[in-house]
C-alpha cells in the first residue's frame, strides 16, 4: 500500500511540474506580444517588427516538431521536455538583455525552438503518468495550462512590464521558466520507471519502453513510416483546420473590432475570452474523449463544425454574435486540440522496429512524441500563409466579411474531409 501511494504522489509531483512548466511556457508564448509597444518604442520600429518577430517564433515552433520528436525517441521524453523549457527560457531571459532588435528576433527563434522540444514530450508525460483512463483529462489541463499562461502572458505581463521594465519583465519571465525546469529535474524520475500506464506496452506490461537511459536505436524508415502514417497526417489536416481558426481570431479580432467602433474596453473583453473558454473545455472534451475513444470522428465533426460556423458568425459583426462566436471557438478549439493530441500519441504504425505489440501494428512511449510533434508541426507549418492571405483578403478582396467567410471554409475544408482517414 506505501509503494502505491509513493508511486501516485510521484506521478502527480510529475503531472504538477508538468503543468506548472506549460502555464510559463504560455507567459513566454505571448508576452512579448503584450509588451511590444514598449519595445517598438525603444527601437524605433512599428508593426513589422511584430510581425518579424511573430513569424520567426513560429517558425521555430513549427521547424522543430520533428527533430524534437526524434531526440525523444532517442533520449527519452523527460530528457527532451527539460531541455526545452531550459533553452526556451534561458532565450527568453536574454531577449531582455538585447540591444538591437535583430537579436531580439533571433532569439524568439530559439524560444519557438525549444518549445517545440518540451511540447510534444510533456503531451506524453503527462499522459502517461495520469495513467490510461485519465490521459485524455490530463493533455486537457496541458492545453488549458497554456490558456492560462497566455492570459497572464497578455494581461498581466504589460502590467509588470510598465511598473519595472520591459527588459526586466523578459529576464523575469525567462527566470521563472528556469525554474520550472529545475522542478521537473526533481519529480521527473529518471527513466520514468514511476509512471504506472503500461497502455503502450502490451505485449510486455513489465517492460517500459521510456525506462532505459541508453540511446535508442532509431532508424530513418522507422521515422519515415511515423511520416507517412495516413492516419496521422489527417489528424494533422484536421489539426490545420483548427489552428487556421484559433490563430485568425487571436491575431485579428481586435483590429477587426477597433474597425466596427466598438469600445476599446468589449475589445479587450472579446479578446480574451477565447482563450477562457478553452481553459474550460480542454479538461471537459478530455474527459469526453477518454469515455468515448471510439467515437473520436465524432467529437471532432462536432468541433470542427462548431469552429467553422463560428468563423462565419463574426462576420455579421454583430457585437452581442462576435462574442458568442469567440467563446464558440475558444471552447471547441481547446477540445479540439485535446481530442488530437490523446488520438496522435496513441495512433499505430505499421512496421515499426520498436513496436510490435499487436502484430505487425504497434504504439510505443518512444515513438508517441514524435507522433505528436508531427501532428502539431504540420498544423503550424500548415498555416504559415493563412494570416497573410486573410489580410491581403480583407485589405484588397472584399473586406473582414469576405475574410471571415472564406476562413470558414477553409477551415471547414481541413477540419472536416480529413476526418475519413482519421482511425476510429
Amino acid at each position: 500500500m506505501d509503494n502505491k501511494n509513493d508511486d501516485h504522489l510521484s506521478n502527480l509531483a510529475a503531472s504538477i511540474s508538468l503543468v506548472i512548466a506549460r502555464t510559463f511556457y504560455g507567459v513566454n508564448w505571448f508576452n512579448v506580444a503584450a509588451i511590444f509597444p514598449l519595445i517598438s518604442t525603444e527601437f524605433g520600429q512599428g508593426v513589422s517588427l511584430l510581425g518579424l518577430i511573430s513569424t520567426t517564433f513560429l517558425i521555430g515552433v513549427g521547424a522543430f516538431q520533428i527533430p524534437s520528436g526524434i531526440f525523444a525517441a532517442r533520449y527519452t521524453p523527460r530528457t527532451s521536455a527539460i531541455a526545452g523549457i531550459i533553452l526556451s527560457s534561458i532565450a527568453a531571459l536574454v531577449s531582455g538583455l538585447v540591444t538591437d532588435s535583430s537579436q531580439l528576433i533571433w532569439l524568439r527563434f530559439i524560444v519557438g525552438s525549444g518549445m517545440a522540444f518540451f511540447f510534444s514530450s510533456g503531451v506524453v508525460l503527462i499522459a502517461k503518468y495520469a495513467g490510461r483512463s485519465s490521459a485524455g483529462l490530463s493533455i486537457g489541463v496541458m492545453n488549458a495550462a497554456h490558456s492560462v499562461g497566455g492570459i497572464i502572458g497578455i494581461f498581466g505581463w504589460i502590467i509588470i512590464a510598465v511598473a519595472i521594465g520591459w527588459r526586466q519583465s523578459l529576464v523575469l519571465s525567462g527566470s521563472i521558466g528556469l525554474v520550472t525546469g529545475f522542478l521537473m529535474i526533481l519529480t521527473i524520475p529518471k527513466g520514468e520507471t514511476k509512471a504506472k500506464d503500461n497502455s503502450n506496452n502490451y505485449a510486455n506490461p513489465k517492460r517500459d519502453d521510456s525506462s532505459s537511459d541508453h540511446k535508442r536505436e532509431l532508424s530513418g524508415s522507422d521515422v519515415l513510416k511515423i511520416l507517412s502514417n495516413r492516419p496521422i497526417i489527417a489528424l494533422g489536416l484536421v489539426l490545420t483546420g483548427i489552428q487556421a481558426a484559433w490563430a485568425l481570431t487571436l491575431t485579428f479580432i481586435v483590429v477587426f473590432l477597433r474597425e466596427q467602433r466598438a469600445p476599446i474596453e468589449m475589445t479587450g473583453v472579446i479578446a480574451s475570452v477565447a482563450l477562457i473558454s478553452s481553459i474550460i473545455s480542454g479538461p471537459l472534451i478530455g474527459r469526453v474523449y477518454d469515455r468515448m475513444m471510439s467515437n473520436v470522428r465524432k467529437i471532432l465533426l462536432i468541433c470542427g463544425s462548431s469552429t467553422s460556423l463560428a468563423l462565419a458568425a463574426i462576420s455579421t459583426a454583430i457585437l452581442p454574435v462576435v462574442l458568442v462566436a469567440v467563446i464558440i471557438i475558444g471552447f471547441f478549439a481547446g477540445g479540439a486540440f485535446t481530442v488530437v493530441y490523446a488520438k496522435a500519441r496513441k495512433t499505430p504504425v505499421r512496421g515499426l522496429k520498436a513496436s510490435m505489440e499487436s502484430g505487425n501494428y504497434g504504439f510505443s512511449s518512444t515513438y508517441s512524441a514524435l507522433n505528436v510533434a508531427w501532428v502539431n508541426g504540420l498544423s503550424l507549418l500548415g498555416i504559415l500563409w493563412i494570416p497573410v492571405a486573410f489580410s491581403y483578403i480583407v485589405q484588397y478582396s472584399g473586406g473582414y466579411f469576405a475574410g471571415w467567410i472564406l476562413a470558414s471554409i477553409l477551415t471547414t475544408l481541413f477540419a472536416l474531409v480529413p476526418l475519413l482517414r482519421v482511425e476510429k
